[in-house]
């Protein structure tokens, strides 16, 4: 960034030549190493200023804008001071421990220059824009900091953080690894409940053959229906009876037997899945099971 050196397109050398000039022709009431020293550091601060030294450009612009120096030249400086003052970046410094615990007995160097002895007075330091290195030393122990200032930019904090290394360092907890639930799975049971219906009236079916072919006369045959008795004889209708008793059992047993191996069937061949699923596919509500 350019900046004026005064109202007159001069240069630093053109400006000092003038001044002295204009000094030499002031009545002698000031002693002549005054007069030099003022405008040699009027010359020294242009010079700063043009390469970016910013903070010692400044405190040189003071020390010629003192009562001591001639007007013209107090004047010149105490206004590139002020200009100055505007941009020179201004910061604060920190130290802490791993607890966040301020360490006041601290040393800072910037750019391996020291700056500060302690932190306890909470000053704050004027340095040039720019990259620095900032070193921190807390009993024995060092933390750099590299940080890139900005002009105009005030009061920033640099904080360094010590962390003691001889402390045992916590090893980081691994959680547990928890299986995730095997999800339980379940068959329905409505085909077992076919099936058992099935069992019974297959028992039925074969308790009812039995007593119905138990009740045919022995002169009677259930399986060609014939008798060898007279055509009025009591026999016969006792074996019609118990023919008709053992067809009843014969039907209910086949069905019976049928409905329990479809039940068996269905119960092997059906997709099982877990409750929560089945309960999903019933829409959310509750399950049923039979």
């Amino acid at each position: 960034m350019s900046m004026r050196r005064s109202s007159l397109p001069m240069s630093a050398s053109s400006l000092a030549l003038a001044l002295a000039a204009t000094i030499l022709l002031l009545p002698a009431t000031s002693a002549a190493g005054s007069r030099e020293e003022c405008v040699d550091a009027h010359s020294r601060a242009q010079d700063l200023r043009e390469r970016g030294q910013l903070a010692q450009a400044r405190r040189t612009f003071l020390t010629c804008a003192q009562s001591s120096c001639p007007s013209i030249v107090q004047q010149d400086c105490a206004r590139f001071s002020e200009e100055l003052a505007q941009l020179v970046p201004s910061v604060t410094f920190g130290a802490r421990d791993a607890n966040a615990a301020d360490l006041p007995a601290t040393t800072v160097y910037v750019d391996d220059s020291i700056v500060a002895t302690r932190l306890d007075d909470g000053k704050s330091y004027e340095l040039d824009p720019g990259k620095h290195v900032v070193r921190y030393v807390h009993d024995g122990r060092e933390t750099t900091l590299r940080v890139v200032l900005n002009q105009g930019e005030r009061g920033r904090l640099l904080v360094a953080t010590f962390i003691d290394k001889s402390a045992p360092r916590r090893e980081r907890e691994t959680p547990e690894t928890i299986e995730p639930p095997v999800p339980e799975t379940k068959r329905s049971a409505l085909p077992l409940v076919f099936a058992g219906i099935g069992a019974a009236a297959a028992v039925t079916g074969g308790v009812l053959y039995a007593i119905g072919s138990g009740s045919v006369p022995d002169n009677c045959s259930v399986s060609t229906k014939e008798c060898s008795t007279a055509p009025n004889d009591p026999s016969l209708s006792k074996a019609e009876s118990g023919v008709r008793l053992a067809n009843t059992g014969l039907a209910i047993g086949i069905s019976g037997a049928v409905t329990l191996a479809s039940g068996i069937i269905w119960y092997l061949v059906q997709p099982s899945g877990s409750s929560d699923s089945r309960r999903a596919r019933l829409g959310g509500g509750p399950l049923f099971t039979f």
